[in-house]
């Protein structure tokens, strides 16, 4: 796989995980979890609710780096089990590791950069 390749699939990841879910965050606070979904409906793409419950959001993501490099919202934001609305600078770095050593400490991507589409605010 190319370099470029993998980086913008990197950068799709980080940007569906820092902005797939911020009206959560903006409405339910930073310890918000996951409304309980039953059955068969725990196996289902989170776009696949999200593009109807979220459509500006999902809009964001899709036309993103992330959604063209198709990164899910889980590699971001955890499972169902291990949800979190917010992703930490952790998860930002399995791709960005170079990116995030050049950035303040005291600050989180989204920050500086518009969640999803992730360009500089």
């Amino acid at each position: 796989m190319k370099k470029s390749s993998y980086l913008t699939r990197c950068a799709v990841l980080v940007a569906l995980a820092v902005g797939f879910m911020l009206p959560a965050v903006l409405t339910a606070g930073e310890n918000a979890t996951h409304p309980e979904l039953e059955g068969s409906d725990q196996y289902m793409a989170c776009s696949e609710c999200h593009k109807e419950a979220t459509p500006d959001i999902y809009k964001q993501w899709y036309d993103s780096l992330h959604g063209i490099a198709m990164v899910k919202c889980y590699q971001c934001h955890g499972t169902l089990e291990t949800f979190r609305v917010t992703p930490t600078r952790d998860n930002c770095s399995v791709c960005h590791e170079k990116m995030i050593g050049k950035c303040s400490k005291d600050k989180d991507c989204w920050q500086c950069h518009a969640p999803h589409t992730f360009k500089k605010k």
